[in-house]
């Protein structure tokens, strides 16, 4: 925006300029010929009074006086065309025939510009007769060079393009300056809108830059507000939710326990082990419904956690399930990877992941967590029946479930992997396991 109006306003101003400068242009360059034609022809008849006053034998001084005055060339013809005087100290006493010479010997003055064979330039003179005793005794000269008036000219436009780019300048900062009043706030009111996703709290100026621009930091301020609030109430939401639905499920989970113990019919208890898996299915996807409203609400605050020591530890909780499935847990863990994250973040990916990974590897579950290229990589691998390159993708969405995705599922883990990675400026990738298998790869920026 500000480059368009200072462009806009300077190229404005440039036609504008540019319009009144030529005509001035060729008003001035008329004037100045005419000024200086004017003070060649002052000078000249000046210079044929004072010679009219003066004795013959004073002419050739007066001829050089005026010369180093006016830097014209002055020469003085007798009436019998001899050259009786000349500034440039020619050979004198020769004949001098000039058709302004013969024009002012006849009382007239002459001015005009004629081509001179001998300078073989254009010259610019005026021709006056030298009055004596009511006649005229002879002629003085005085020219110069056409090209003195054009350097003259020349000069004054050079000087008036100056001008025209001076107030183009101008223009372009006051138009630089004007633009960056209302940019600057809008600037601002930018970095705001791009910041307030991670932080409803901050609000923008209401009193920068123009009313309109005021309005805009009004207007996105109660937007703000009114998000804020938002997200307050599905989190009070989410925890009023944990609160009253772990509770019941929490009471009938005991309940089936004690129906399981007291039972001595096998089919009851089989039943009510069946309906135990259920509720803690329930609960699962409790939670993970839960963990999905704290991410959209966002406003996690981060701290550094060190990812090597969660790992080892809930890894070392799932070996006991892994161990009653049959199936290998590998884990190659560097110490000492930290990373920025929320609390419970990295916990609830693992745990994910490895719950995931243990519904479909036949034998083998592999962890590692090292650094690569500044971020802190955290991979699990199975060797199940993976899915297809194309699913890669889609399978971080949530609900949506792989083509060989085995019964009691939601669709939900991989997406809360994903997310929670992306909140705190990480990633979550999948890919084919050597073994077939898939590969679950999460990166965060490493500290």
């Amino acid at each position: 925006m500000t480059r368009r109006i200072v462009i806009v306003m300077a190229l404005l101003v440039a036609v504008v300029s540019v319009a009144l400068a030529v005509p001035m242009a060729l008003l001035v360059a008329n004037d100045q010929r005419a000024a200086f034609v004017s003070r060649l022809a002052v000078d000249t008849l000046v210079t044929a009074s004072k010679m009219s006053a003066e004795p013959y034998i004073d002419w050739a001084a007066t001829a050089i006086e005026t010369a180093e005055r006016t830097g014209a060339r002055v020469v003085v013809v007798s009436s019998e065309l001899n050259l009786v005087a000349d500034s440039d100290k020619s050979a004198l006493d020769r004949t001098f025939d000039r058709v302004e010479i013969n024009s002012a010997l006849a009382g007239s003055v002459t001015s005009d510009v004629r081509y001179s064979q001998t300078l073989t330039q254009d010259l610019r003179y005026v021709a006056a007769p030298i009055v004596q005793n009511y006649g005229v005794v002879a002629a003085v000269r005085l020219s110069l060079p056409e090209t003195q008036v054009d350097n003259e000219i020349r000069e004054t436009q050079i000087w008036l393009l100056v001008f025209v780019g001076a107030v183009v300048i101008a223009a372009a900062l006051v138009a630089w300056l004007l633009a960056r009043s209302i940019t600057a706030p809008l600037l601002g009111l930018a970095a705001i809108a791009r910041a307030l996703p991670d932080d409803l709290t901050l609000r923008a100026s209401e009193t920068d830059g123009p009313e309109e621009v005021r309005a805009v930091g009004h207007a996105l301020n109660e937007t703000a507000e009114k998000l804020n609030g938002i997200v307050h109430r599905t989190q009070r939401v989410a925890a009023d939710a944990s609160h009253h639905l772990r509770t019941p499920l929490t009471g009938v989970r005991l309940r089936l326990e004690a129906i399981e113990d007291i039972s001595t019919e096998s089919a009851v208890q089989d039943q009510a082990q069946a309906a135990t898996a259920e509720v803690d299915r329930l609960t699962r996807r409790i939670d993970q419904v839960l963990a999905l409203a704290r991410s959209d609400a966002g406003n996690i605050d981060e701290q550094v956690v060190d990812i090597s020591e969660i790992v080892r530890s809930r890894v070392e909780a799932a070996t006991y399930l892994a161990d009653e499935r049959g199936i290998a847990l590998n884990i190659e863990v560097n110490n000492g990877v930290q990373i920025l994250a929320g609390p419970g973040i990295v916990a609830r990916v693992i745990d994910e992941l490895l719950g995931n990974a243990m519904s479909y590897a036949k034998s083998r579950i592999t962890v590692s967590v090292g650094v690569e290229n500044g971020l802190a990589k955290l991979e699990v691998a199975d060797d199940g029946p993976g899915v297809s390159a194309k699913e890669y993708e889609s399978i971080f969405e949530r609900f949506v479930r792989g083509t060989h995705s085995v019964a009691g599922g939601s669709g939900l883990g991989l997406a809360l992997v994903r997310e929670a990675a992306r909140a705190h400026g990480g990633d979550a990738i999948a890919e084919a396991d050597g073994s077939g298998g898939l590969r679950v790869i999460v990166t965060w920026r490493c500290l």
